[in-house]
């Protein structure tokens, strides 16, 4: 669950600390639920600053690190999902 007036997210009940990036890439991906963000849009969206240099690979140590947060099996990931080649996608636990 994510609330955005506090800006915490709980799961099982229980508050899971995020760091500012882990936060802004999970609200993203769930206003974007079933759509597929590339690296590149997901870096757009939440680092949009002219002088800053980040690469794609910045966007999977985030996803990854959000994963060990959110996942039951982080190695298999049931809601963050990749798509390989594309992205990743936010899958509804309850489809």
């Amino acid at each position: 669950m994510l609330d955005l007036r506090n800006a915490q997210i709980f799961r099982n009940g229980k508050k899971i600390d995020l760091t500012s990036g882990e936060y802004r890439l999970l609200h993203l991906f769930m206003e974007h639920p079933d759509q597929v963000l590339s690296p590149e849009q997901i870096l757009g969206q939440l680092w949009d600053h002219p002088d800053c240099c980040f690469d794609t690979n910045t966007a999977s140590v985030y996803i990854r690190r959000l994963r060990l947060k959110i996942e039951d099996d982080p190695s298999r990931p049931a809601i963050l999902q990749t798509v390989r080649g594309l992205g990743y996608c936010w899958k509804d636990k309850k489809e």
